[in-house]
């Protein structure tokens, strides 16, 4: 950049802009999203709620938040303190339909009468609201996945009893979060002789 006489006589076809550079357009690869995938999960919006409202508090991030309301979930589920106990869907399949060969008679199909009406509300039943999507990283997913089997529960229930396990510990005061500073290591972008 050349520099300007501050005392100098100006022409009237040179102003300041022509001394700016122009910033140059970069194409952004976005390298770092495709190495931490967000993966999407199906919890309550309530306990979403309460895991945004926390973030807010904290002026904090949702993902690092979740995270470290996973870590220290899953560290009580390594000492015992937070167990599971799975029990049976009232919703979920009760049983499956076979079929089998026989002489009978035959058997008249009840008629229905089709009374055809508005589903108002297609919008409820939906998933849109219901998911959150959390960059817990592949070794939290993959240990979300290693205790969901070993329950045989869904990766949304178990995430959920974990956020909820943390959410109280942080309002009894048992869990404590806070900032550790990061320590970034400087490089040299450029230099001037």
């Amino acid at each position: 950049m050349s520099g300007r006489n501050a005392f100098g006589t100006v022409t009237s076809t040179e102003t300041v802009a022509h001394d700016l550079q122009v910033a140059q357009t970069r194409e952004r690869k976005r390298q770092w999203e495709k190495s931490h995938p967000a993966r999407r999960y199906l919890i309550s919006v309530e306990v979403r709620d309460e895991v945004v409202a926390l973030a807010e508090t904290l002026m904090e991030n949702v993902d690092p938040l979740a995270c470290v309301l996973f870590d220290y979930a899953e560290a009580c589920h390594q000492r015992g303190t937070l167990k599971f106990q799975p029990r049976l869907n009232p919703n979920g399949r009760k049983h499956t339909l076979s079929w089998e060969e026989a002489d009978t008679e035959p058997t008249q199909l009840p008629t229905r009468k089709t009374v055809r009406k508005r589903n108002t509300d297609t919008v409820s039943r939906s998933l849109k609201g219901r998911s959150a999507a959390y960059r817990l990283g592949d070794e939290r997913h993959g240990e979300l996945k290693t205790i969901a089997e070993a329950y045989n529960l869904r990766l949304a229930d178990i995430l959920t009893a974990f956020f909820l396990h943390s959410l109280k510990a942080y309002q009894d005061g048992k869990l404590k979060i806070r900032r550790e500073p990061a320590v970034m290591k400087l490089q040299v972008k450029g230099w001037s002789e």
